[in-house]
């Protein structure tokens, strides 16, 4: 990757350059120290050593940010690709289905409520993908940070929309179950009256 290789190259560029200048400017210091005739030269080439020096560090550690804003915006539309494919896929996966009767109505619930965990483990990634516009936001300016706020908007959208099937599974399935559940009981209700009722005519009548 180039950032890392421009790390590697800027950490032995600053070392060695930095050993190679504190040996020029230990001659010059000694040739200053010693009452050389070229004194006033010997200090003004040391001088201009050391500011070509400084600008040159100024421009390893300017190129060093440049990659590594790159690298980050680069990782942020790379993560914000990916939640929302994430995001999308797990939409495509609600089911319309709410079961026949109690049992599967129950099972579709159980079934749910894991659906509802596997989805809680996305917000993570989700409210990364928006601190990390935020952040980028305030770094750019004109198209690149509406670019940034068009992916994170994708992301945030996608994810109110799945949020908002999933709660209203939810209460879809409750519904169900307690409908089910309604009309067990009922049934229960009119086989218990049929059954007293067979037992009261089948009792001798009074005469």
């Amino acid at each position: 990757m180039l950032r890392d290789k421009f790390r590697e190259f800027s950490r032995d560029t600053s070392s060695i350059g930095q050993e190679r200048v504190d040996g020029v400017n230990g001659l010059a210091d000694a040739l200053i120290a010693a009452g050389h005739s070229e004194n006033a030269t010997v200090a003004e080439w040391k001088d201009g050593l050391n500011e070509a020096w400084a600008d040159l560090l100024e421009l390893i550690d300017t190129r060093s940010q440049m990659l590594a804003a790159s690298y980050e915006l680069h990782r942020f539309y790379h993560d914000a690709r990916e939640t929302l494919a994430q995001v999308q896929d797990k939409q495509k996966q609600l089911p319309d289905e709410v079961g026949r009767d109690l049992n599967t109505a129950e099972a579709m619930q159980r079934m749910h409520t894991a659906y509802e965990h596997d989805i809680q483990a996305l917000s993570a990634q989700v409210h990364q993908v928006q601190e990390d516009a935020a952040r980028l936001e305030k770094a750019y300016a004109g198209e690149k940070a509406a670019d940034i706020r068009r992916h994170e908007q994708a992301v945030s959208e996608a994810w109110a929309e799945l949020r908002g099937s999933s709660q209203g599974r939810r209460r879809l399935l409750l519904d169900t179950v307690d409908k089910f559940r309604f009309l067990r009981a009922v049934r229960d209700l009119l086989l218990w009256m049929d059954g007293v009722r067979l037992q009261i005519e089948g009792q001798e009548r009074p005469r």
